[in-house]
């Protein structure tokens, strides 16, 4: 009995003594707390309203300044095709000739119509001219005949005019049997070969050639709503293109839609890009490096100094000697900055690294950060 006796107080202590080794390791755990200790000064920065410039990168494709699918305008029959895929072509260059040999018959009527109106014409003319001679003598011809003679020669010259104008409409249309370059680029596409039947009532939904230029581009980028207050019209602007990344090249803001797009909240611009040596494609993907300022009294902060919890995003606040939690919302970020909204104002100090860890109203020491 002595001995279960001796065992149990022998536990008793250990358990003790194991509560006491416990609570000591706690206190030690409070102590060196760093937001509690008195002997810690936190860096801190005072917020400046500031208005930085900076660079948007802007994602955009290259376009070809002008580009065409060519559709034939009659129906006709492919004859031959001068270019293909990748042939250089200039202005006006005939690229295919089509053949419909009941508009080339058309145009032979349309003249032998207008040959036959010229000569009804000129003998109702020469009637007339006798007509009104012999009018010069009293009671030769009588009015009514005078009126009738006048009366058929402007008949037949409007007779000629209307004949001339119907040839000139087939002859348009005769002259669609050619098609020619509208703009001087590369063909990029051929649908069609040699004996195809195109228009009306045949392939008329597959355009012949498609053609691009190649030595003037475009590139169209969307610039966020939050930056509509810069003037971008006429700037130079940089950009890159993922085929050649060690070089930099430049354009020109040409055009600004003044609208801003509801799916995506921003602004269309284009860019001219003077592409003479032709190194440049239409379809590169580009990044265009479009310099911004910000709002006007703008407060930026480090990024550091703003913490993001599940619940909430804030700054930590110095304000005598204390921490106040203050909440914010982010802006941009430009330079290790981030722009901050909330109740704050030019002049206050904030923690340069803030933790969550720093409970609010903690009292704190505090110097101001050098950079």
């Amino acid at each position: 009995m002595y001995t279960n006796a001796l065992i149990r107080i022998l536990t008793i202590a250990s358990f003790v003594a194991f509560l006491s080794s416990c609570h000591s390791a706690s206190n030690e755990t409070v102590a060196t707390d760093p937001a509690q200790d008195p002997d810690i000064r936190y860096e801190a920065v005072k917020i400046a309203a500031s208005r930085p410039t900076r660079e948007l990168n802007l994602p955009g494709e290259l376009e070809s300044y002008y580009e065409t699918d060519l559709y034939p305008r009659v129906s006709s029959y492919v004859r031959s095709l001068h270019v293909d895929i990748g042939d250089k072509v200039k202005k006006g260059q005939i690229l295919a000739q089509l053949e419909a040999p009941e508009l080339t018959a058309n145009l032979t009527e349309a003249y032998s119509k207008v040959k036959a109106a010229e000569a009804v014409h000129e003998a109702s003319k020469a009637t007339y001219q006798r007509v009104l001679r012999a009018n010069r003598t009293t009671g030769a011809i009588s009015p009514v005949d005078l009126d009738a003679a006048r009366t058929k020669s402007i008949s037949d010259s409007l007779a000629v005019v209307a004949a001339n104008a119907h040839y000139t409409s087939v002859q348009q249309l005769v002259s669609y049997l050619k098609i020619t370059a509208p703009f001087t680029g590369v063909i990029t596409d051929r649908r069609l070969s040699p004996g195809a039947f195109v228009g009306p009532g045949g392939q008329n939904s597959v355009p012949m050639l498609k053609i691009r230029q190649l030595d003037r581009l475009r590139l169209r980028v969307a610039v966020p709503e939050a930056y509509l207050n810069n003037n971008y019209k006429g700037n130079t602007v940089q950009f890159s293109v993922r085929s050649f990344p060690n070089q930099t090249f430049t354009g020109k803001i040409n055009r600004v839609s003044n609208t801003v797009r509801p799916e995506t909240r921003s602004e269309l611009i284009e860019i001219d890009i003077q592409n003479g040596n032709e190194k440049l494609k239409p379809g590169m993907f580009a990044s265009a490096r479009l310099p911004v300022h910000s709002t006007e009294g703008s407060m930026y902060v480090p990024k550091t100094a703003i913490v993001s919890t599940m619940d909430r995003t804030f700054v930590i606040k110095v304000e005598n000697g204390k921490a106040v939690h203050v909440t914010v919302q982010k802006g941009d970020e430009a330079v290790g900055q981030t722009q901050v909204f909330g109740d704050l104002k030019p002049g206050d100090t904030v923690l340069k690294r803030a933790s969550e860890e720093i409970a609010n109203g903690t009292s704190l020491k505090v110097q101001l950060a050098t950079n």
